[in-house]
């Protein structure tokens, strides 16, 4: 009786121990999505560039806009027209391993393409929020006005 019991606790043990399901031979873990900044700065001259992110396959990209970078206002009505955004999604760029996990976490990228914001005109701040799944997290993209193009 003795050695039954300690067999039964036995496998109990192996079973309180091993927490993570597996389904043919994937692991089943949870979804992840995490930009490797909080913030980045873009340059008043603007450009294309690719943003990291570490995440387990990117479903949705949305962006943003701070409050004023939304709306055009008519100055004789205050009648409002939404404003082509800043900041324009190129792709999702995926870069996919091969793993033996059901939900393998990989370098992703946002490739964008940012518009100049010229001398004169105000700081720009925006946010992109990636999805993977259930999970998301947002990185805060600021741009500085400034002088560009040539000398006078």
């Amino acid at each position: 009786m003795k050695k039954l019991f300690f067999m039964a606790a036995v496998i109990a043990a192996f079973a309180g121990v091993s927490c993570e399901e597996t389904h043919s031979g994937m692991i089943w873990d949870k979804p992840y999505v995490e930009f490797y900044e909080e913030s980045i700065i873009v340059e008043p001259e603007g450009g294309e560039m690719v943003i990291p992110v570490l995440s387990t396959g990117v479903d949705n990209v949305h962006i943003e806009f701070q409050s004023g970078d939304s709306w055009e206002i008519d100055p004789e009505n205050g009648d409002k027209t939404p404003m082509e955004g800043w900041i324009k999604i190129v792709k999702v760029i995926e870069d996919y391993d091969y793993s033996t996990r059901a939900l393998p976490k990989w370098d992703s990228g946002i490739s964008i393409v940012v518009e100049p914001n010229p001398s004169g005109g105000h700081e720009r701040k925006a946010w992109i929020t990636v999805q993977s799944f259930t999970k998301n997290d947002t990185i805060e993209i600021i741009q500085y006005a400034g002088c560009y193009g040539p000398e006078e």
